[in-house]
């Protein structure tokens, strides 16, 4: 290794003004020209959401964008909160390189689960037990084998118009559906070819300011797109009715969503002051799983571990009539599926249907009083105390817990 370079510094210099820059011309931008904000805790969160995908893009590129040394990231979850994450799904993806091979190996304790072109139901499993290995890339082999496009990573990034965010080129998504099932699910990957590298190269100046620089070109258009796609949401919407089922992601004008997809969304642009609640009903699909869950105005998961802010079929209260019903309200109505809005004007309400037999129901929202709520719902429908609400509490915390914090 040879001695310090004033060019070292030279580069460093360069990359971190530039992020400096980015983010003091980026932070000013969203908080003196953000269109669309309706209040002061709107402006506030926007700010923060920023501050989120800068540590996002930042953390990405420099820790987990090495496809010699891949490991699963997760780019949605209790910490980035962007894109509206599914409060039951761990979004993973790692980094690979297209003329690379690479074994994954799971453990989803039965759960749903997507990894590349594979659900679980897909999988050949070495067990009972949920427990699987997967080859990505390389030559095609027997059994769980997914092949790799030849050009990924195989060049600088392309940060794509639609959906800016980080990805790693194979990665998926599992469903932790029952907040009571607090066991880990494990997942690994390894490059396995033998031509790959045995150990890291070590850090230079000019591979650090490569990948500061790299998380710039990412936040940029992020902190544009995402923003965007949720005022498009509202524009396309109608406050306080909820849409009809459809596999076509809201907000995203030409997406078309890959053929079977067994993904199915409908949205609620809510609206609510303080003394006010929106009763939600729905008949039930048969679904593999199905849930209702808020995100704040900017298309972000909200406070999901210290808040009720979703609801599953796992855990959900069902009405004798075998229809789902919850309350949007900013204090607590007494009901087992309340959705606490965590002081917000407004917002959005995000129902998912994963994988339905026959037709796929709407539901039907009904702004009400606050004070009048159990009169718009059925006689049978639990009153909760405090206690059992701080018990229900209790328990999400815990599963919460268990899924990113320990």
């Amino acid at each position: 290794m040879g001695g310090l370079q004033e060019d070292d510094r030279d580069v460093l210099r360069a990359a971190w003004l530039g992020l400096c820059e980015d983010l003091s011309r980026m932070g000013l931008r969203t908080i003196d020209e953000l269109e669309d904000v309706d209040n002061p805790q709107e402006l506030a969160e926007a700010v923060r959401a920023l501050l989120r995908m800068a540590l996002m893009t930042l953390q990405h590129r420099t820790e987990f964008d090495d496809p010699d040394f891949p490991s699963f990231f997760r780019a949605l979850d209790d910490r980035f909160k962007y894109a509206g994450p599914d409060t039951y799904i761990t979004y993973m993806n790692a980094a690979v390189r297209g003329s690379g091979a690479y074994r994954v190996i799971g453990d989803h304790a039965g759960r749903e689960l997507q990894l590349g072109r594979f659900w679980s139901k897909d999988l050949k499993y070495d067990d009972e037990d949920g427990k699987f290995e997967i080859q990505v890339g390389g030559e095609e082999q027997p059994g769980n084998w997914q092949p790799l496009d030849p050009q990924e990573h195989e060049g600088p990034h392309v940060v794509p118009d639609m959906y800016p965010m980080a990805k790693g080129g194979f990665g998926g998504r599992i469903y932790h559906m029952d907040p009571s099932d607090l066991r880990p699910t494990r997942l690994t990957i390894e490059r396995i070819d033998p031509d790959r590298p045995r150990q890291p190269a070590p850090l230079t100046p000019a591979r650090l300011a490569d990948q500061i620089d790299s998380a710039r070109e990412m936040l940029e258009p992020m902190s544009t797109w995402w923003f965007k796609r949720a005022s498009n949401i509202r524009a396309e919407s109608t406050p306080n009715v909820v849409g009809p089922p459809g596999s076509r992601p809201p907000g995203v004008p030409g997406f078309e969503p890959p053929a079977g997809s067994p993904l199915n969304y409908g949205t609620c642009c809510w609206e609510l002051g303080e003394d006010e609640a929106l009763v939600v009903t729905s008949d039930l699909p048969e679904a593999r799983y199905w849930s209702f869950q808020l995100h704040n105005a900017w298309w972000e998961s909200p406070d999901n571990q210290h808040r009720q802010t979703s609801i599953s079929h796992a855990h959900a209260h069902i009405d004798a009539d075998g229809r789902f019903r919850c309350v949007l309200a900013h204090r607590d109505p007494l009901t087992p599926n309340w959705l606490d809005v965590g002081g917000s004007r407004r917002g959005f309400l995000f129902y998912r249907w994963l994988r339905p037999v026959g037709a796929m129901p709407t539901p039907v929202a009904t702004v009400v009083p606050l004070a009048k709520v159990y009169d718009h719902l059925p006689s049978g429908h639990p009153r909760l105390d405090q206690v059992a609400r701080d018990a229900q509490m209790s328990a999400r915390r815990r599963w919460y817990a268990a899924r990113f914090q320990t």
